[in-house]
């Protein structure tokens, strides 16, 4: 790049990103100071056993407990206009989700306290997913961003990211654990005692399994990543 200034060369760059994403409009909000307001609390008091979250582009952070009321704490980001933010509970189907008008930055980060055995189902565009004592069937799917699980309980956990490692350990035998990503490290660990049908596969990268396996196990894990490793090993 020799003859072409790099500070130059970068803020060009910068310029045919914006106007990609955001078009000519986009120009007038570059200089916008990002808002972060505090965050709101909402405790959900009816009857919950499923919780659904979309959540965009924002992190989400799920915590199951004993106790038996929703704690539901979201916390908006935005460049010129507040996201609006939805729940519904539907029956006992709770959901969460925003809206944003088209800016540059516009988002929502979620953190629940849940009891223990509800069902979660986390959806992202992007923002990491964070998932802890959980004993109800687990869902997450992120387009780009890391899973992290820890002290599952779970009996059916599926978890999946297109660009983002995913890190889960469970505590008890998951009867139904299933792991996958396009790009990044796949880290699973589950209770040593017990054997697992287990299917692995990846293009690029080593598969290393240290817990016992046996094809006619009640417990089954799959884990599949295009770029990156798998590990399989006790908890």
């Amino acid at each position: 790049m020799s003859g072409y200034p790099r500070a130059a060369f970068s803020g060009a760059l910068t310029l045919a990103l914006v106007l990609t994403l955001g078009g000519c409009d986009a120009l007038g909000k570059l200089g916008t100071t990002a808002h972060n307001p505090a965050a709101t609390v909402t405790t959900i008091d009816g009857r919950v056993t499923t919780v659904v979250i979309d959540a965009g582009s924002g992190s989400v952070d799920v915590t199951g407990s004993n106790r038996a009321t929703i704690e539901v704490s979201q916390q908006a980001s935005y460049s010129t206009k507040a996201p609006a933010e939805h729940r519904t509970l539907s029956g006992t189907t709770l959901t969460l989700s925003y809206t944003c008008q088209s800016e540059l930055s516009c988002g929502v980060s979620y953190t629940l306290q849940v009891p223990r055995g509800v069902a979660v189902r986390v959806s992202a565009s992007s923002g990491a997913i964070t998932l802890n004592s959980l004993a109800g069937p687990v869902t997450a799917q992120t387009s780009a961003g890391e899973i992290i699980a820890d002290d599952l309980r779970s009996a059916s956990v599926t978890l999946g990211s297109d660009a983002g490692g995913i890190i889960a350990t469970c505590t008890t035998p998951p009867r139904s654990l299933h792991a996958s990503t396009k790009l990044g490290a796949i880290t699973l660990s589950v209770p040593g005692a017990d054997a697992y049908k287990i299917s692995t596969h990846t293009f690029v990268g080593a598969s290393t399994i240290t817990v016992r396996r046996s094809a006619t196990s009640p417990y089954a894990i799959s884990a599949s990543s295009d770029v990156g490793s798998v590990s399989i090993s006790p908890s």
